[in-house]
């Protein structure tokens, strides 16, 4: 948030209002703001939270009396007392909170990146260049959160204001709103004042804060353990016990037939929404993954098509054959040719959906699969050449000889790197181009930092080792993830099948023994409702589907963060319910 023409206007009409402040507090005000990244003053943010808290209670008061003078009733007229009052103070508390918002997100980023940022300076240093020209680097390289940030703010005190890189790494100390960032900066300033070398305090750094970052991931991995098991009873296990009841009071209870309308109301609004709320609390409760950067590869719109333009290829043909169908289908109905009825048309819809979803998951994830084949054996190839490197081989005859070796899926690439340096081109560009074809965020911030290394004359060796530790760690994190989370997506996966076999079995026992009775009973007479099997049919259809759908999606998206991989696990799921009601209900 920057100061503005407006910001600046809403000081100048409450300036008077803050005048009589505490100093000292005004000054901890603007060092919270500051951390928050807001560029605002203690006065202007405050006048310009006063501002638009006035404006929206204006506006809103207005609405009130609108809605008063058409509807002049006693709860309007409360309205009208209430909703502005009410407003004026959500907007102001929101201003209030808005920074210690943005200071507790900033921190969390500052410290998901700190091991590979602190592992890129730990590079820099092995060239021998000022602490002050490690922080301009930094600062100019876009990979690495929330800590390019305070990169820039170090830089820009050291280049344009003059100050020296003590002072200007002391004012970070007090903006910084990472306490771990903090830490970090403290002990650096030691360093630099003992007269000690930094290179050996970064790599103590790297190693220990990759050894944290692994223990956090772990803490965090079993809270989503936690989530999971909360999944299982509220989405699985409860619905399963609502089922079973609705059913049965459906055909023995003082109820209508249309109690079963629950079941299609479960099925189609209520489970979605479940599975949704915990998609989101998976989502918001994990922590980001480093390997997947947002700016890296496509920023805009026309880029991003173009980097997923295979998947989207893939998903629009499906589209297309669905609606080619579709229309087909109609045309056949309209003329007389085909007929359909309502609960055939439930089948067109959850076919439709498995062959939207179907191809799109698996083409998407084989691609993923090759990226982290690709991902899983680079670090190898790094420390290959960065041993080669230490021997005495230049970048080029390494190269060549790694190629000889057998990296799986990379191995290919490391000949086309061969065949481009053949052919002269510089090794910075070689590296773009092989980050270019692999469009993987990961790749591309190891390929950036190995440039940058290259253009600061830093120690090759070091620039590829390094590399291979940060891809190394990120490898680890995600087989961390795996192996934890398999236990519980496999007990999703199997509390699904335990549920479509209970539904089989009370379909096979306790449904036909009342559809029976049900037959034999002559007209409304007898204990048993008359209930059209079809419509209990297919409600239990769609529960189980939309179970299937959901259930894949998550156990998917809990192993491995992605969604790709869970909507395989739905398609698969799909089938199978698809062949069970239609063949043997």
């Amino acid at each position: 948030m920057n100061s503005t023409s407006y910001s600046q206007f809403c000081l100048r009409t409450f300036h008077g209002l803050f005048e009589k402040k505490n100093k000292e507090k005004i000054q901890q005000r603007n060092i919270l703001l500051e951390q928050a990244n807001i560029s605002l003053t203690e006065k202007e943010y405050d006048s310009f939270a006063l501002m638009n808290a006035m404006l929206a209670a204006v506006i809103f008061a207005i609405a009130a009396l609108v809605f008063y003078v058409l509807f002049p009733l006693p709860i309007t007229m409360v309205l009208l007392l209430l909703v502005p009052i009410v407003m004026f103070s959500c907007i102001l508390g929101f201003f209030q909170y808005y920074p210690l918002f943005v200071i507790k997100r900033r921190a969390n980023s500052i410290d998901r990146f700190l091991p590979y940022a602190v592992n890129f300076l730990s590079t820099m240093s092995e060239t021998g260049i000022s602490p002050g020209e490690m922080f301009r680097t930094l600062a100019t390289t876009n990979i690495y959160g929330e800590i390019q940030h305070e990169a820039k703010k170090i830089s820009r005190e050291i280049n344009f204001m003059g100050v020296d890189s003590i002072t200007a790494l002391e004012h970070a100390i007090e903006q910084t709103p990472s306490v771990k960032f903090k830490a970090f900066i403290q002990g650096l300033l030691g360093a630099i004042q003992a007269g000690s070398r930094l290179d050996i305090y970064l790599s103590t750094m790297v190693h220990q804060y990759m050894e944290d970052d692994l223990l956090v991931r772990e803490r965090n991995l079993e809270f989503l353990s936690l989530i999971a098991e909360l999944f299982v009873m509220a989405v699985i296990a409860f619905p399963l016990f609502l089922v079973i009841i609705v059913s049965v009071m459906g055909f023995v209870g003082d109820v209508s037939s249309s109690s079963f309308d629950v079941i299609y109301i479960f099925a189609f609004l209520v489970l979605p929404l479940l599975y949704y709320m915990f998609y989101i609390l998976i989502k918001a409760t994990s922590l980001e993954e480093v390997g997947k950067g947002k700016k890296e590869i496509g920023g805009s719109f026309r880029e991003k098509c173009s980097y997923n333009k295979g998947s989207l290829m893939v998903f629009l043909f499906s589209f297309g054959m669905i609606a080619a169908c579709y229309i087909i289908l109609f045309v056949l109905n309209y003329i007389g040719y085909l007929s359909l009825s309502f609960y055939q048309y439930f089948d067109l819809l959850f076919l439709s959906l498995l062959l939207l979803i179907g191809p799109y998951a698996f083409y998407t994830h084989g691609q993923l699969k090759k990226k982290l084949d690709i991902q899983d054996r680079l670090p190898d190839f790094l420390i290959g050449v960065s041993n080669s490197l230490a021997s005495g081989m230049n970048v080029f005859d390494s190269i060549k000889m790694l190629s000889k070796r057998n990296y799986a899926r990379l191995t290919k690439e490391i000949k086309k790197m061969n065949a481009e340096l053949s052919w002269r081109l510089p090794i910075k560009q070689v590296f773009v181009q092989f980050a270019e074809r692999m469009k993987n965020p990961l790749i591309v911030r190891s390929v950036l930092s190995i440039n940058r290394g290259l253009e600061m004359g830093g120690n090759t060796p070091a620039l590829f080792k390094a590399a291979a530790l940060e891809l190394q760690q990120v490898n680890r994190v995600r087989q961390q993830r795996y192996s934890n989370m398999s236990m519980y997506a496999v007990v999703i996966l199997m509390c699904f099948f335990v549920f479509l076999l209970i539904m089989f079995i009370l379909n096979s026992t306790l449904f036909n023994y009342f559809f029976e009775i049900q037959m034999q009973q002559s007209g409304s007479q007898g204990f048993i409702k008359q209930i059209d099997p079809a419509y209990l049919h297919y409600g239990l259809y769609s529960f189980v589907f939309v179970q299937a759908v959901g259930s894949g999606i998550l156990a998917g998206y809990l192993m491995d963060g992605n969604i790709s991989g869970g909507m395989r696990l739905s398609f698969i799921l799909g089938i199978i319910s698809i062949i069970i009601f239609k063949y043997l209900f």
